[in-house]
């Protein structure tokens, strides 16, 4: 079927209203959720054991998550370390088979000791490995008796004071928060596309749509403007020699899916940074900022994108959504083939389809089915720098 070319003087508008609703809170679950799971399951832990676990994490720390987003002006941001610790918490205490009062004190000790780091690049990924490590170490002293009361021993509250963000004022009152049991936001997390900051899945996932309408190559492309939040608009560095930096980079990122046709872990890695093409088309990308855009966050992150080529041909669209938004989420087999194309980075195909194939049996032993990975993956040494060096003299 021959395509219709758009025309040179009046840009083609085609608007997406589907809106993706999202309110836990804008973290990671599984980055600290899973991580922490996994090095605290006790042996014999099977398959279903784990999901189970790791439901219970995320209904968790989503909504509170959802309960520290968004901040009060002039607050810090509680990156996803904060609240993933308390999620991680539950998951453990969940495999450690802990009550509902040694559970509560999980969750406390979690809070009481969960990373509160801003946001930086470079950055040590949002603290996930420290809320990981807070969450477990808080399931550990619960286990323990830490914060237990002599029975029937009720002390005062502290005024002014909560021991969880669940003890805020007005958290009771939040229908989102109190669902427990009866809504599962576990079974609408995200599924990412693309290997960046999700500001700019929805940019990416348009103009995909936007270059096949147009047929146009990235020698044809002469630029590319996108319309997006005030929030989103320092991502914007064109030749990032970092992968963070890539990843929080719409230039980079969309030079990507113009120059490869994809966005994945395989195009945003080390080898495609300072690559001359690359950089070249990312110099194409502009930013600007949209102020309707501004109050979308954290439900959505929508952008418009505008294409313009060389031999002045244009075409534009409202971008609302991505795939892995809940309305328009990843089928099976694309979670599969991302599954694949990510763990064979570091695993060999063979031992990823085991994997795969492992966790898909609830009443399978954890350990065995994660065996064939963890014995693929070479042990390295840590990195020593000359200052470490030093230092250890």
């Amino acid at each position: 079927m021959r395509r219709k070319r758009l025309s040179p003087t009046r840009p083609r508008r085609r608007r997406w209203t589907s809106r993706t609703v999202y309110l836990g809170g804008g973290i990671h679950p599984g980055s600290v959720v899973v991580a922490a799971g996994l090095a605290a399951a006790p042996p014999g832990t099977t398959v279903g054991d784990f999901l189970t676990a790791q439901v219970a994490g995320y209904e968790v720390g989503l909504r509170a998550g959802a309960l520290l987003s968004p901040r009060p002006a002039g607050d810090w941001y509680h990156c996803t370390g904060a609240a993933g610790s308390i999620g991680a918490a539950a998951a453990v205490a969940r495999l450690y088979g802990l009550d509902a009062d040694a559970t509560t004190r999980a969750i406390t000790l979690a809070w009481q000791h969960a990373p509160m780091a801003t946001f930086a690049l470079p950055m040590a990924k949002e603290s996930i490995g420290w809320g990981a490590l807070a969450g477990v170490t808080a399931a550990d002293l619960a286990r323990c008796g830490f914060l237990g009361l002599p029975a029937g021993y009720r002390p005062p509250a502290l005024s002014g004071f909560a021991a969880t963000p669940f003890d805020v004022p007005g958290a009771a009152d939040n229908d989102f928060v109190m669902n427990f049991g009866e809504s599962f936001e576990s079974g609408r997390t995200y599924f990412k596309k693309y290997a960046c900051c999700r500001y700019i899945h929805a940019a990416a996932h348009g103009l995909e749509s936007l270059l096949r309408e147009l047929g146009a190559t990235a020698e044809e492309v002469a630029e590319i403007e996108v319309q997006t939040h005030r929030g989103a608009l320092f991502l914007s560095e064109t030749s990032p020699r970092t992968l963070e930096h890539a990843q929080y980079s719409f230039p980079h990122v969309l030079a990507a899916v113009v120059l490869d046709g994809a966005a994945g872990a395989r195009q945003i890695d080390e080898g495609h940074l300072g690559d001359p093409r690359r950089d070249q088309l990312a110099a194409r990308v502009r930013l600007t900022h949209a102020p309707e855009f501004d109050s979308a966050p954290p439900a959505s992150y929508p952008s418009r994108v505008r294409v313009r080529t060389v031999d002045g041909r244009e075409a534009e669209e409202l971008c609302t959504v991505a795939p892995g938004d809940p309305d328009l989420p990843l089928s099976d087999v694309e979670l599969r083939r991302k599954w694949l194309d990510v763990m064979t980075l570091a695993v060999p195909p063979d031992a990823t389809e085991s994997v795969l194939d492992g966790l898909g049996d609830p009443e399978r032993v954890l350990s065995d089915v994660l065996s064939p990975a963890w014995k693929a993956v070479p042990v390295t040494e840590p990195a020593t720098t000359p200052a470490a060096s030093t230092r250890s003299r």
